[in-house]
């Protein structure tokens, strides 16, 4: 167990760098302040809310966004439902940055993994769990700082080891 020294260090880093990111992208429109974390609003995802009884209840745009708790502060979770044979399905989760996302995208990771991101609308407050949903192509908004990031990554370069370290909790190893 670390020190509380540690962990309120570790814990104002964190915010500080969140500050920093915002700082960064607010002048290019990247990330807007939703409550207690920021919404990634380059990429957006229709989704329409259907009850049992098969009946719309609403349709909503949503952004991935960044988290608020401690160790995950200003980053996006990525969810990946796991199947082995002989034991029941579940879901694994990490928490990424921004240019870790980008890289993750620009490499084909997501898709070739099946991973969804964890989302919430802009307008508005969602009825349940913030839903999961996949980054396609045609969600991520034109010449958008996200893109740009995307297409700034060097595809041949290794994944960092800290990009590494968060897929194993999804049961994903990046070779190199």
């Amino acid at each position: 167990m670390r020190p509380a020294h540690q962990v309120a260090a570790q814990e104002i880093k964190a915010k500080i760098q969140f500050i920093c990111l915002a700082i960064r992208t607010e002048s290019r429109g990247l990330l807007i302040q939703k409550e207690n974390y920021m919404l990634l609003t380059d990429i957006a995802v229709e989704h329409t809310l259907v009850s049992h009884q098969k009946e719309v209840r609403g349709t909503f745009l949503l952004h991935p966004f960044t988290n608020t708790q401690r160790d995950t502060f200003g980053k996006f979770e990525i969810v990946r439902d796991i199947r082995e044979p002989g034991f029941k399905d579940m879901k694994r989760s990490a928490f990424v940055t921004f240019q870790q996302l980008a890289e993750l995208y620009a490499k084909g990771v997501l898709k070739e993994f099946e991973f969804s991101i964890r989302m919430c609308p802009d307008q508005g407050k969602y009825p349940t769990a913030n839903p999961l949903k996949k980054i396609l192509p045609g969600s991520i908004r034109s010449g958008s700082p996200f893109e740009l990031a995307v297409l700034s990554v060097d595809v041949s370069k290794p994944a960092s080891r800290e990009l590494k370290a968060a897929l194993l909790r999804t049961n994903v190893k990046l070779q190199g």
